[in-house]
């Protein structure tokens, strides 16, 4: 294949940071390629092995929400275009933030913060509308130097529904040279008291079956995701799992507790450290908030990934118990 459209990093431009702070403010607004489709769904699902009904099952989806609904996961993988098309490459990618201007020839995705409003359904043609919020100063971290943006991506669909709404941060940066520097400190929680309610613990190896199925599943065909030279040329010891992967697995650890009548009205995800081939990813979570608002019961939980080598991932994630509003601004 000539090109890789699909990989992010085929769309970054390299440039002084000099101008880089003309670009806070921009914005651009990218049409997702294909409609929300069932089979891609599932593939999602299948790749976090989540039984989650509203994915699988239409009769149970439609008594909630009219029909099988996109996991919340998948927000971003609908954007993504095919790794060729006739016409050759879109005119933005799937990351904005990575057509700013910058030294620093790859990337790592550092965090997301998303907002669900109203449910993503098959068949919805969705728009996304994607501005650069802020562009730190050069930063040196334990994989090399370079700069973090933010940006904030608006989703909308075919009727001009608001149904989500995402911050995500990416790290743009070049390698370093082995050093004798020590590694960064990863997060960290403070034990749970005992008498906090655990959740049942999830356990999946990352395969490159595996790998090879989240590039499918999710559209994201970057080459550290499924390239062992690549993620080691990046500083990461072999191909690792996207963020799309850990927000589909810890929503299905979420929805397992709040079940499947719940809505997941926000999430917050960080990536600690790569999950790379080879390794085994347990998950642990906990209940820290239980309440009543406006006569609604909402729930929020702690819940990270880990592996042998530590936490990969940390995320918080809230539930409205008593399920989609269902209202549709």
């Amino acid at each position: 294949m000539s090109g890789n459209n699909a990989d992010a990093t085929a769309y970054a431009v390299q440039g002084s940071a000099e101008g880089a702070q003309d670009w806070v403010g921009r914005e651009v607004v990218v049409e997702a390629p294909h409609p929300v489709n069932e089979a891609q769904i599932a593939y999602f699902a299948a790749m976090v092995e989540d039984p989650n009904e509203n994915y699988w099952d239409n009769s149970a989806a439609a008594r909630r929400y009219g029909g099988i609904i996109s996991p919340g996961g998948m927000l971003l993988t609908w954007l993504m275009p095919t790794p060729w098309h006739p016409d050759g490459r879109p005119e933005h990618g799937p990351i904005f933030a990575l057509e700013v201007p910058l030294p620093g020839a790859t990337l790592i995705n550092v965090s997301t913060e998303t907002f669900f409003h109203a449910p993503i359904r098959v068949g919805d043609r969705l728009s996304y509308t994607d501005r650069i919020e802020a562009i730190s100063p050069l930063k040196r971290t334990a994989v090399g130097e370079g700069y973090f943006l933010t940006s904030r991506c608006v989703c909308r669909n075919q009727h001009g529904t608001t149904v989500a709404d995402n911050a995500n941060v990416v790290y743009r940066y070049d390698t370093k040279p082995e050093t004798d520097d020590k590694p960064e400190p990863r997060a960290e929680r403070s034990a749970a008291p005992a008498d906090v309610e655990q959740l049942p613990e999830v356990t999946l190896p990352v395969t490159l079956t595996r790998l090879v199925l989240n590039a499918a599943a999710t559209r994201d065909f970057f080459r550290g995701h499924h390239d062992g030279d690549y993620a080691r040329s990046q500083g990461v010891q072999d191909a690792y799992h996207n963020t799309m992967f850990f927000q589909g697995l810890v929503d299905r650890v979420g929805y397992a507790w709040a079940g499947y009548d719940a809505w997941l009205t926000h999430r917050q995800l960080r990536m600690v450290v790569p999950a790379s081939n080879g390794e085994c990813l347990r998950t642990a979570g906990r209940v820290v908030g239980e309440r009543e608002e406006k006569g609604r019961r909402l729930a929020d939980l702690e819940i990270d990934v880990l592996t042998e080598r530590g936490r990969a991932v940390t995320s918080r994630l809230s539930f409205d118990l008593d399920g989609w509003s269902g209202t549709e601004s």
